[in-house]
């Protein structure tokens, strides 16, 4: 995933905050499935309510987060791929320059 790969949140998904500290819940609408996240994803999914760049997010979060891991790209770009699988995000371009819905 290159920083020009562009992210947003897939239309059949939706999105709750749970308690203060506790993350949130992905709902799948045509699965009826959940997916539970932890403050960062949450954090992630907040960040792409909107269509945006990988640099973009990572800035975002970088911003946001006090002592941001040196990996904190590899992570997000394994959690977007993973959330890609379930059709939670749509992944736009990346290495290959091809389109992947997810």
């Amino acid at each position: 995933m290159d920083g020009t790969t562009v992210i947003k949140q897939a239309p059949r998904a939706t999105f709750r905050r749970l308690g203060d500290g506790e993350g949130a819940v992905v709902l799948h609408l045509d699965t009826a499935e959940y997916h539970g996240l932890n403050e960062v994803g949450a954090l992630v999914w907040e960040l792409i309510e909107q269509p945006i760049t990988f640099d973009e997010l990572i800035a975002g979060l970088r911003a946001r987060l006090e002592d941001a891991p040196a990996e904190l790209p590899q992570d997000i770009e394994e959690f977007l791929e993973q959330l890609a699988a379930r059709d939670l995000v749509v992944i736009e371009g990346g290495r290959s320059g091809e389109q992947a819905q997810g």
